[in-house]
């Protein structure tokens, strides 16, 4: 088995005769590799404003990931700015020469038109597929994409749900994405949302010579493939509700299917949401099946043992007794703290709010012993204190909201 699925609940027990929320996590890892070839869509900003530093560190990063890849891995690299050029279509990571000809010869132009370059990768991501498939027989093709800007759309489509309704579209094909903000004079939550809808996160960078460690720790990290196209599905017990934070999910006949998308060799992706529990008998009490569907190499697809999720109902709770599973609890607070604060970034979100905000993500990740957010999360609200509601600090703290929501935060 390619994939190992757990669920846990935050509460250890309801009491009788009372309605109840029951936080629950859902945690998949991929524990193989199926054999497969990835193609990386990497889209370079090449507008005006990426001139110097930006731009040589963006190339830097291209030439540097290849090296970590399969030879036999493919690529293909964009340049865009008010027009879009592709420079290199489909290419074997082997072919070096090529790749460093094409790379460096990346000129800079007018305008910066982000709704195009998606459009573009959307196309080359619907035929990727098939045309690796067939050079590879048995493989099953990985599209992954990095896409590096320091500006607002400026040319072509403007409008942010026309860019995110593209992005969706190429979402359907990515298996992860790696969406970078360089500087401050880009819209993060555009490109927050554009990483949401192509499998992956958004990181801001203040300085540009950060970002070829952060790509080749992304195509470090995803390299083997464990499950395609990974659909969590949820069949709840007469009368219990579910609600879900950090995925898409929709009701249908056979309960409430959440898409998880592709899952790699090592990976944990982590779903959290709420079960609404109604009045329970006093006993062991039946809340849902929780099971899990993927594609295999060969194209079919494979359902993973069901799980039965259950929980204790008492007739009245002990004076003393403990309520709930700290490190789930804080693990599925991590998550919702995200998504609420996604829906405020740019409401009424004050310093304070934001301080008590950072304060809880603080205390979860420590609890759930994810050191490298914690660190992210201590070093913001220093800069906060500091700085106030700044643009820097704005982005950086979508930025940890991108990487909490996407559920790879480990």
């Amino acid at each position: 088995m390619s994939l190992a699925l757990d669920v846990r609940l935050s509460k250890l027990f309801v009491v009788e005769g009372r309605n109840d929320v029951v936080p629950f996590m859902i945690r998949v890892k991929g524990v193989g590799a199926l054999k497969t070839r990835s193609a990386y869509l990497v889209a370079l900003d090449s507008s005006w404003s990426m001139d110097g530093s930006k731009i040589f560190f963006a190339k830097d990063s291209v030439l540097r990931m290849v090296k970590l890849l399969d030879p036999d891995d493919y690529i293909s690299v964009y340049s865009f700015y008010g027009k879009v050029s592709k420079v290199l279509d489909i290419e074997k990571v082997g072919n070096t020469d090529k790749i460093v000809r094409a790379v460096a010869d990346i000129k800079l132009g007018g305008g910066t038109n982000i709704y195009s370059v998606l459009e573009q990768m959307y196309a080359d991501a619907t035929r990727v597929r098939e045309e690796l498939k067939s050079r590879e027989r048995d493989a099953v093709p990985s599209v992954k994409m990095v896409m590096v800007t320091d500006g607002n759309p400026t040319t072509g489509v403007r409008d942010r749900d026309r860019i995110l309704d593209m992005a969706g579209k190429l979402g359907k094909h990515v298996s992860v994405s790696l969406v970078i903000g360089v500087g401050e004079d880009y819209n993060e939550k555009l490109l927050s949302g554009i990483a949401l809808k192509t499998n992956g996160f958004f990181e801001h960078l203040d300085d540009p010579a950060k970002m070829p460690s952060l790509i080749e720790k992304m195509a470090s990290a995803y390299r083997g493939l464990s499950a395609k196209n990974l659909r969590i599905l949820i069949k709840t017990a007469p009368g219990v509700g579910v609600y879900i934070y950090n995925k898409p999910a929709y009701t249908t006949r056979g309960g409430v299917e959440i898409e998880v998308g592709d899952v790699h060799e090592g990976e944990t992706i982590t779903v959290v949401g709420e079960l609404l529990v109604p009045p329970q008998k006093r006993g062991m009490s039946y809340l849902a099946t929780v099971t899990g569907i993927y594609t295999q190499t060969d194209g079919a697809e494979k359902e993973l043992p069901p799980t039965n999720v259950t929980i204790p109902c008492v007739h009245i709770a002990p004076p003393d007794a403990v309520e709930v599973d700290n490190t789930v609890f804080r693990e599925v607070n991590l998550i919702r703290v995200a998504s609420i604060i996604t829906k405020d970034l740019y409401g009424q979100l004050s310093a304070d709010k934001l301080m008590n905000v950072l304060e809880n993500i603080a205390n979860s990740t420590i609890v759930v012993e994810n050191r490298e957010l914690y660190t992210k999360t201590i070093d913001l609200k220093a800069q906060l204190e500091k700085e106030g509601l700044s643009p820097d600090v704005v982005k950086k703290v979508v930025a940890l909201i991108s990487r909490i929501l996407s559920g790879r935060y480990e």
